[in-house]
């Protein structure tokens, strides 16, 4: 398969709508599995429901190929969809009770509903994905009781005549802890009772809130770590490394209005994830993995082909020296860059001598944080105060800060002035600086000539109070 077709494939299987469209195909399914039960192979209508769930069944394979053609690690994909694939396995068909087997699906609604409510607004994913995952397995178990016991005792017991009565069933013994309502009288339909009861033990720990605190977050978990292991996430920001102004970093990434629904997934050898130190921003977009990001093995756990930008801090949960920690950003650079070319990648350096490789690894921006201060406190000096000024341009939280957005194509060919003025009038922003690439370098000319001529595909840096809505920002 080349790489463009799986790209694309890759793309549709990820998408938003696609997503959507296999929630609503997988509660379509559910309920035709109860309708199934409940028409006892007879009619019309029973026919259509049966031609109607092998249909689904076919999409459903469907899906799960694409899945794994585009999966990188098809161990880890078998890992994490395999209660998927035995939900859909042909085979199921043949034997009346295991049918019951396609109600497992509902667990990946779960997981779809949490990750696109993410997409929406993460204050809600927030507050409800735990409350959904609970309500969807308690739905999973009532099902899947209710369906094993009429399948099972239905016959034979007039306490399960009917798949209603099944349901009543088992919903009043998952809530009581013990079976209200009818006794089973086979082996089978005794096991199915014992897992109603210690599923409704569970859940009533959950409500109680004696191991709430506990469960909730095994279930969020779950639903937005284990199962995925960040191989779901697309566009998304990695920071390798950490110290202490992580958090700083973390924050000024979320305050801006386009990057602030970004999933960030920060990978180092940490003792202890840092989740203390995230006070003031949305946790739901941070994932924390430990590992040496160095490796190629660890750079694809986090999705690293799939990546938007990588950041490489000078790593300090580790005593080392800054020679080894400037070698290990580095090393991880060259990486990043030979698995993924089209990423952007920033470096901080705690020695510009070691800027030359990460130069000709093609990492696009080095910073070297020791200089930069010096840089900046020299500037204050020579002016007897400029850092208030500095300060609001470095930070997105205050005031005015720096945009990089596209030329416009009907401002090619007009100088640099006439840019500023146009800027100036129709949306009160400055131009300081045009960024120009040739040949696959990047010149940036900062205070040009007033009769520069601006070209297509030049990049304009300006200070704004916000982005202007001018051309395409550079994201």
């Amino acid at each position: 398969m080349s790489s463009t077709i799986k790209s694309r494939l890759d793309q549709f299987i990820h998408a938003p709508q696609t997503e959507f469209t296999l929630i609503l195909l997988i509660l379509l399914s559910v309920v035709l599995v109860v309708v199934e039960a409940s028409l006892e192979g007879a009619g019309f209508i029973y026919g259509l429901v049966y031609v109607s769930e092998e249909l689904l069944t076919g999409i459903f394979i469907v899906e799960l190929t694409i899945r794994y053609l585009v999966a990188r690690n098809k161990r880890r994909f078998l890992r994490h969809y395999w209660l998927d694939i035995v939900a859909v396995l042909p085979l199921f068909r043949a034997f009346r009770l295991l049918r019951v087997l396609r109600m497992l699906r509902l667990l990946r609604v779960g997981i779809l509903v949490n990750r696109n409510l993410n997409r929406i607004s993460s204050s809600l994913a927030a507050s409800i994905s735990a409350q959904i995952g609970v309500f969807l397995i308690i739905g999973l178990i009532t099902l899947v009781g209710a369906l094993g016991i009429y399948l099972l005792e239905g016959g034979q017991n007039e306490s399960f005549a009917s798949l209603r009565d099944s349901l009543w069933w088992s919903f009043f013994t998952l809530i009581s802890g013990e079976p209200i309502g009818g006794e089973p009288q086979t082996d089978a339909g005794r096991l199915i009772t014992l897992m109603v009861v210690i599923g409704g033990l569970t859940m009533f720990a959950v409500f109680t809130g004696v191991v709430s605190a506990v469960m909730v977050q095994r279930l969020r978990t779950v639903m937005e770590v284990k199962y995925l292991e960040l191989d779901e996430l697309r566009n998304h920001i990695v920071i390798c490394g950490w110290n202490r102004g992580g958090h700083l970093l973390i924050e000024e990434l979320q305050a801006d209005s386009e990057l602030k629904h970004y999933p960030m997934v920060v990978v180092a050898e940490f003792t202890d994830t840092p989740e203390w130190e995230l006070k003031g921003v949305n946790r739901s977009q941070i994932y924390f993995y430990i590992g040496d990001y160095t490796t190629i093995d660890v750079l694809e756990s986090v999705g690293i082909y799939h990546a938007s930008r990588a950041i490489l801090l000078a790593d300090s949960t580790r005593p080392r020296s800054d020679q080894d920690r400037d070698a290990r950003t580095v090393l991880a650079a060259l990486t990043i860059e030979k698995l993924q070319p089209g990423i952007y990648t920033c470096a901080q350096l705690l020695d510009r001598k070691n800027n030359v490789q990460l130069r000709v690894a093609g990492v696009e921006d080095v910073i070297v944080v020791d200089e930069l201060a010096s840089h900046l406190i020299a500037t204050s000096a020579r002016n007897l105060g400029a850092v208030d000024v500095l300060a609001e341009l470095l930070t997105v939280q205050v005031g005015n800060q720096f945009y990089k957005i596209v030329l416009p194509q009907r401002w090619v060919d007009i100088s640099f002035w006439e840019a500023a003025r146009r800027l100036k009038e129709e949306f009160d922003t400055t131009l300081i600086a045009i960024e120009r690439h040739s040949n696959g370098n990047r010149e940036t000319l900062i205070n040009p000539p007033k009769d520069q001529t601006l070209l297509s595909g030049d990049h304009l840096v300006i200070i704004a109070r916000s982005l202007p809505k001018i051309g395409v920002p550079v994201r």
